[in-house]
């Protein structure tokens, strides 16, 4: 009887090291969980607007395959996982939109580009949706950070809306060293393409006119 209760001990004990082990396991890679945030800046000197423009950037929209903090990485055709321990420091719907704003504002097409809390009344919006939002990890390809956002220009002056530009704007570019750091640049490179496109076609509205 006392050979049993010893043995019944020794492999409580087993299992009770086992468990805190995986504890310890687990509290060292919550601990390893990394944030990051997109950050893009344009080469040159900020642009002062002379037109009498207003934008207003609506929070955009994420698709639900990547509207939550944790990085998504396409593994195959059909195949895409969610990195737990790797993620961005504010939801993408936020953090892309700030990083629109903050761009339209020093771009000098608008005098004012404001977010949906100020008061101003603006004589454009700017509507989007985060399309594609992923590290392309799939087998024959090579490693890569894929960006795409869809943008609509709506002329609301006099309240009339009005779409004046509607245009999906996608890149790709490749991963230049290890994951996660070198997919966060690489991200970061891929809105700045996107941002200076952007621009580019706003640019050619000539939005002194549009809507008048």
């Amino acid at each position: 009887m006392m050979k049993r209760t010893r043995s019944w001990s020794i492999s409580l004990m087993a299992v009770l090291a086992l468990f805190l082990l995986l504890a310890g396991c687990m509290g060292r890679r919550y601990v390893e969980k990394r944030t990051f945030l997109l950050d893009v800046s344009r080469d040159g000197t900020v642009s002062t607007a002379e037109r009498n423009v207003v934008l207003r950037v609506r929070t955009l929209r994420v698709s639900p395959r990547y509207e939550g903090k944790g990085f998504v990485y396409r593994m195959a055709n059909f195949n895409y996982e969610s990195d737990f321990y790797n993620e961005f420091f504010t939801s993408p719907d936020s953090m892309i939109t700030e990083e629109v704003r903050q761009w339209l504002a020093e771009s000098g097409l608008f005098q004012q580009v404001v977010d949906f809390s100020s008061p101003v009344n603006p004589t454009h919006i700017l509507e989007g949706t985060v399309m594609n939002l992923y590290g392309d990890f799939s087998e024959g390809s090579q490693p890569g950070a894929v960006l795409g956002i869809q943008f609509s220009l709506i002329d609301d002056i006099a309240g009339r809306s009005e779409i004046v530009l509607q245009k999906s704007y996608r890149r790709e570019v490749p991963i230049q060293g290890m994951p996660p750091a070198a997919l966060v640049e690489a991200w970061n490179e891929a809105l700045r393409k996107v941002l200076i496109d952007l621009e580019k076609d706003l640019k050619a509205l000539d939005l002194r006119t549009a809507g008048s």
